[in-house]
């Protein structure tokens, strides 16, 4: 067996399907089924199980998927060592909730291109570098099928695949248009009962946040839009359809030209903002320099932005 044939068997037992694995890695479904069944005629055993919805690893599959995953490690280190293949040494795929999207990571990313000699202006159409936006709930399970690398997302996360680092914490404020009664600040949650409320879709932190809190708070908010943009939610709230309740720092701007009112609430709320990334499989050499890199300026913003408490 050589290195390709173990990629292709790993790729198969991490999306348990040969079909999916041919796609990730881009090649043919039969020149994957002749791999699987090469490996299983050297080992003189079944790798995997067929069930209907795909396949799973038997005894023999995860001993081998044990000392293959050592192999690649083995084997990407001396890549890196050796400088052998520049392209993969430059893969990242990034993933990003929407309201981290537009200032803290975008920053952070440029200066960590720059700081690898490269051009974020000029990049390599070879680069693998890609940046996806998506729900806490949308990114982990992209990070877990191996489609991205790393993931900032909203915390907690239970996931036993999964490792989590704590970036920092961001105070959540109370928005609402500026041509309807002026909130109290700071406001007692509670007293949100009767409000009406325009929030993200099922799976984003700040939904998540705003039932949590309503619940503690002995209501069930009652719901008019859940959409996919935070800023379709601030949209709606500045035509005075209801109120949100969203991280201060993303209607920063909006506040200081008076175009939201936001206040802080009694007790203050907040959420928690981590990275996270398999912890069953190395991360390549490039994308592990960023999360190194990330987690240096994550430190810096702490100590240089008032709103936010480094964990």
């Amino acid at each position: 067996m050589d290195i390709r044939e173990l990629e292709y068997f790993l790729a198969v037992a991490d999306h348990g399907s040969v079909t999916r694995a041919a796609q990730v890695l881009h090649v043919s479904q039969p020149a994957v089924s002749q791999v699987i069944r090469g490996l299983e005629g050297e080992t003189g055993q079944p790798l995997f199980h067929r069930t209907p919805t795909g396949v799973v690893l038997t005894q023999t599959g995860l001993l081998l998927k044990q000392h293959a995953l050592k192999i690649m490690h083995v084997f990407e280190d001396t890549q890196e060592a050796l400088n052998m293949d520049r392209h993969r040494m430059r893969q990242l795929r990034l993933g990003v909730l929407p309201t981290l999207a537009h200032d803290y990571v975008p920053a952070i990313l440029r200066s960590f291109l720059q700081a690898e000699n490269m051009d974020p202006e000029h990049m390599e159409a070879t680069e693998e570098i890609s940046v996806m936006q998506g729900s806490t709930q949308e990114l982990l399970h992209s990070v877990k099928s191996g489609d991205l690398n790393l993931a900032i997302v909203d915390l907690p996360v239970s996931e036993p695949s999964l490792s989590v680092a704590r970036l920092w914490r961001e105070p959540l404020v109370v928005i609402k248009a500026v041509d309807t009664p002026l909130l109290k600040s700071p406001l007692p949650f509670q007293s949100l009962a009767n409000e009406v409320f325009i929030t993200m879709e099922t799976g984003y932190g700040l939904r998540d946040a705003l039932f949590r809190n309503a619940l503690d708070n002995g209501f069930q908010p009652k719901i008019l839009f859940e959409l996919k943009s935070i800023m379709a939610v601030v949209g709606f709230v500045q035509a005075g359809f209801g109120i949100s309740l969203v991280s201060a720092r993303t209607v920063s701007l909006e506040t200081e030209l008076d175009r939201l009112q936001a206040v802080e609430t009694v007790p203050p709320l907040s959420r928690d903002i981590g990275i996270v990334w398999r912890n069953d499989r190395r991360l390549p050499p490039f994308a592990r320099r960023f999360q190194e890199y990330f987690l240096e300026q994550a430190k810096l913003l702490a100590k240089t932005e008032g709103d936010i408490e480094l964990h």
